[in-house]
């Protein structure tokens, strides 16, 4: 039997030293209770052999208390986590986590939700018998300390001492990422049974959470693809599919809340108020830890910032003290987007943060090379990754549970510090809110979307938010508030969220490259209206706090055989349009009054409803609607309803998961298919509509597709080996992509007839192809933005691409590419310039003292600009490809220029961040291109960005509801 070695240092009490071990690391000290601790022999045999370099390991996590009655991992599974060349599906690690509950009066299980397929998300909580017999004292303990409006200065003194912090760990989000759900395996039964004071003091001192797989779909996916490739020797499918509707952008979906597993972690945050919440990842070499390089997002709590790194430096110390290269902070991430998962936590002044590990493989890796910037010695990086190293599994598996270890036991001993600091941050909030410089936020309820405030509203109340409801008119600060409209009192604990969603980004553009977007202004994303107040007497209004989401009811006015439905821009219009799809409809082609009403372009006139049907949809949607005698006087066209086809290529389903989401959400039916089918022709006889949104690859890849190397197919299918695969879409082989004579189909489609949609990379392949002919992509090497908000122009508010958006202005979401030329001469596509601003990690010591300009949201009405016709590059393909004409007779038909950006480069970005703005002036946002009898209509924003843009959706949905009437309103040329 071998005995532990038990950490030293400031973390124990004991101090009796042992001879230094041959791996270099700190001398440990023997520890009486853990010495005699029966040791899982075997487990620790098998620790050691997977063990490929043995600087990765420490006292800490190189043995394995044995015990009688809780099954260790090698007893449930028959194998350690750490194996090489073996995985745990998400089922499996549930089932283990449940025995642990059965076997241990320490561990508690239970489910937090379930995935959009079904599978349970899951927890456990670790904590001595008596805390976990008295977890929901705990619970309102912690709930206490959020809130100091119910809770005195005594109270929260007297519950810091008594209550136990709550750290949740959680991981599995990006399934690729395996060996954070591999690790939790292990640190779940240590934690429940060692009795090493080190461990004691963790139990009984806090709380831990575990949630091993959060995106449990994608796990199971994962595994099926390795053991395929492993039992059959041939190439793995791609991951193709992690969850239902997106990949890695599972992590973007903070502030959309549309996932499943983003809505579950939401509420148990809600719920049980951690202090800490831990997200595991694996992107660098070999473990960082969070803490940023700014700039960080200017609405945080200075104390938050302060915890990032109070914590962070106590794991790099213990780590570096034992030796363990690579272990790191600050060089990696900045610290501005609130939209990643752990934000959850930031946003509800808990503390977030996450790790960055080495992959686990799980295969082992000899020769890992590292290049010379990773393996530099920074202030940051004391004893940095080497230049070469064999990688495998059980070295993940140490490095991040030893992190994780010293992490959890410093907020064990620390406890009443990171207690304090959770009333604080919760304490400052409601302080800040009083005393601030906005004292509320209103949403005026009768703005032209009103639904659409309904919607923001509620995803506000669900992310815990306190809303209330103006009860009559009243001024504050100079706002005027209506009966009805939606106030938000910055005097709440959740006053951070609020800032943070609904305040103008100003990302400097000096400083280190963005992580991700830049700009996310709630109100701007969602063409919405919000005010600030700065008079702490709107406490004083009368206010009604909402004690439930708003369901309105709409309903049918008026009498006569007609409806009229007004577009609003309401996203429950398309839903309307295809949950009465069998009713005719019309589209007004011009505003228009009846019954002394005014209504816009793109009304719904229905000219002979069945008007109980209608009121039913009506009802159930929230929207309004007028009966009148007659049909009004106005150009109209029928929307009649299309078969649509919706294209993926099996490079990349990122993006258009989010194209899937809002349809699904609003109710769109289509038919999901893949770009090899295109292939086999016969597109106009299936679909009047095909949808094919950005793929995130170079024109040529989005055509090569998954390359035919090598002879053997590479199916994505439901099978033996593979159980959880096949369930969006299926395929023998996915190699080929969409091919020169796909494209050619896609061509033949729109000249018959069909509707052709795009964005991002999809748009930039049709110009580069020449299949959009008069656009073509520009380069654009001196401008630098990534996911801002930006001033979008209409250019032809008579295209029923704008019905229903008032005004000549309304802003969009845009990064770096594609940036379209109509009639120009642009080619090839934009690119990052490596010499521009931003491209170190060194932060300016003022960081916002040269700020973005950003422009003023003041829309005015723009006027509408007549498009120009471009050349437009030859196909690489050759002549398989169709290309535009480059000489010859003059087209007779010209892309329609439907919005673009302001002429000026200072009026375009309105939050986030933008250098070389002059690059985009004047250049087209939207595009409507007839070709033969059809249309491609196409997307330099991104009309449906994460779940954030939903003020931008109908500029999608126009184009599908009035497919086969897109020229209406065209002046003739």
């Amino acid at each position: 039997m071998r005995t532990p070695r038990i950490v030293t240092f400031a973390l124990l009490a004991s101090t009796a030293a042992v001879p230094a071990v041959a791996t270099a690391q700190a001398a440990p000290a023997a520890d009486t209770p853990a010495a005699v601790q029966p040791q899982d022999a075997e487990y620790g045999r098998l620790i050691n052999e997977y063990l490929v370099d043995k600087r990765f390991t420490t006292e800490l996590v190189d043995h394995m208390p044995a015990s009688d009655t809780v099954p260790s991992p090698l007893k449930f599974f028959g194998r350690i986590p750490g194996k090489p060349g073996e995985l745990e599906y998400s089922g499996d690690i549930a089932r283990y986590y449940k025995e642990l509950a059965r076997t241990s009066p320490r561990v508690k299980f239970w489910t937090v939700g379930k995935s959009e397929e079904g599978r349970d998300i899951v927890v456990i909580a670790i904590a001595d018998e008596e805390t976990l017999k008295n977890l929901d004292m705990n619970k309102a303990a912690l709930a206490a300390l959020g809130d100091s409006r119910r809770t005195s200065e005594a109270e929260a003194r007297k519950l810091i001492k008594t209550a136990k912090p709550l750290y949740w760990i959680t991981s599995g989000i990006h399934s690729p990422e395996t060996g954070g759900p591999q690790m939790l395996i292990e640190l779940a039964y240590r934690l429940a049974v060692e009795e090493t004071p080190f461990i004691q003091k963790i139990r009984n001192n806090m709380v831990t959470f575990i949630t091993p797989v959060l995106e449990v779909d994608g796990r199971d996916k994962m595994v099926d693809t390795y053991y395929y490739g492993k039992k059959t020797g041939n190439p793995r499918p791609p991951m193709m599919y992690w969850g239902k509707y997106v990949a890695h952008d599972n992590n973007r979906d903070g502030m959309g809340q549309y996932l499943k597993l983003t809505q579950a972690l939401t509420k148990g945050t809600l719920e049980w108020h951690p202090t800490v919440l831990h997200d595991l990842h694996e992107a660098q070499s070999y473990l960082y830890v969070s803490t940023g390089t700014g700039p960080y997002n200017p609405s945080l709590d200075p104390i938050a910032s302060n915890e990032w790194w109070l914590l962070a430096e106590t794991e790099v110390m213990e780590m570096t003290k034992r030796n363990v290269p690579g272990v790191f902070t600050y060089g990696f991430y900045d610290g501005w987007v609130p939209n990643y998962l752990f934000w959850i936590a930031v946003t509800h002044n808990s503390f977030g943060r996450f790790y960055e590990v080495q992959s686990y493989g799980p295969d082992i890796q000899k020769g890992l090379k590292l290049p010379p910037s990773v393996t530099s010695r920074e202030w940051f990086r004391p004893n940095p990754p080497l230049p070469t190293i064999d990688w495998g599994p059980r070295n993940n598996t140490n490095i991040q549970e030893s992190a994780i270890l010293f992490a959890l036991n410093k907020v064990a001993t620390d406890r009443e510090t990171y207690l304090e600091n959770y009333w604080i941050k919760n304490k400052n909030a409601v302080d800040i809110g009083r005393t601030g410089d906005i004292n509320a936020w209103v949403i005026p309820a009768a703005q032209t979307a009103r639904l659409n405030v309904v919607d923001m509203a509620n995803g506000l109340r669900q992310q815990g938010v306190e809303i209330s409801v103006a009860g009559a008119p009243f001024t504050a600060g100079g706002v005027n508030v209506a009966a009805g409209d939606y106030v938000i009192r910055a005097d709440q604990p959740y006053r951070t969220l609020v800032d943070m969603y609904l305040g103008v980004q100003n990302y400097p553009v000096a400083n280190p490259r963005p992580y991700d977007d830049t700009g996310w202004t709630m109100q701007y994303l969602r063409n919405l209206t919000v005010k600030t107040v700065k008079d702490p007497g709107v406490f004083n209004q009368p206010l009604t706090l909402l004690a439930d989401d708003v369901r309105p009811r709409g309903v049918v006015s008026g009498s006569g055989p007609v409806i009229l439905v007004n577009h609003s821009g309401d996203n429950e219009l398309v839903s309307f349009r295809f949950r009465l799809a069998r009713t005719k409809m019309l589209a007004a082609e011009a505003p228009f009054e009846a019954g002394g009403r005014k209504y816009a372009a793109g009304t719904f006139i229905l000219p002979a409803a069945n008007r109980a049907e209608v009121e039913k949809v009506v009802a159930d949607l929230g929207l309004s609607a007028e009966a009148v005698g007659t049909v009004p006087s106005v150009a109209s066209h029928p929307l009649s309803v299309p078969r649509i086809g919706y294209m993926h290529s099996w490079l990349r389903t990122q993006d258009e998961g989010w194209w899937r989401a809002a349809f699904d959400h609003y109710g769109i039916p289509y038919t999901y298919f893949a770009d090899i089918k295109a292939r086999a022709g016969g597109l106009r006889a299936k679909y009047d509509v095909i949808v094919y949104p950005n793929v995130g690859s170079s024109a040529q890849d989005q055509v090569v597709g998954v390359a035919m190397n090598g002879t053997k197919p590479i199916p994505y299918k439901k099978s033996a080996l593979t159980p959880n695969l096949g369930t969006l879409d299926s395929a023998d082989d996915i190699r080929g992509g969409l091919g020169a004579d796909g494209l050619a189909e896609l061509k033949k489609f729109v000249e018959q007839g069909g509707t052709l949609i795009g964005d991002g990379s999809t748009v930039e392949m049709l110009a580069q192809y020449g299949i959009a002919a008069g656009v073509s992509v520009a380069e654009t090497p001196k401008l630098y933005t990534k996911g801002a908000v930006m001033r979008g122009v209409f250019k032809d508010k008579a295209s029923p691409l704008a019905y229903g958006y008032a005004g000549g202005e309304m802003p969009v979401y845009f990064s770096q590419t594609p940036v379209l030329k109509v009639g120009g001469a642009g080619r090839g596509m934009a690119y990052f310039d490596p010499n521009a601003p931003g491209s170190n990690i060194a932060q300016k010591v003022t960081p916002n003292e040269t700020p973005a300009h950003i422009s003023p949201w003041e829309p005015e009405q723009a006027k509408a600009a007549k498009p120009a016709n471009a050349d437009v590059p030859n196909s690489p393909f050759g002549s398989a490809l169709p290309v535009s004409r480059t000489g010859g007779a003059e087209p007779t038909q010209h892309p329609r220029v439907v919005m673009s950006f302001p002429a000026k480069a200072d009026d375009i970005l309105l939050s986030g961040m933008l250098s070389g703005g002059d690059a985009l002036q004047n250049n087209a946002l939207l595009v409507d291109v007839p070709q033969g009898k059809g249309h491609m209509v196409l997307y330099a924003l991104r009309p449906f960005w994460r779940w954030q843009t939903q003020g931008s959706y109908f500029l999608g949905f126009n184009a599908i509801i009035n497919w086969d009437h897109l020229d209406a309103g065209k002046s003739a040329q």
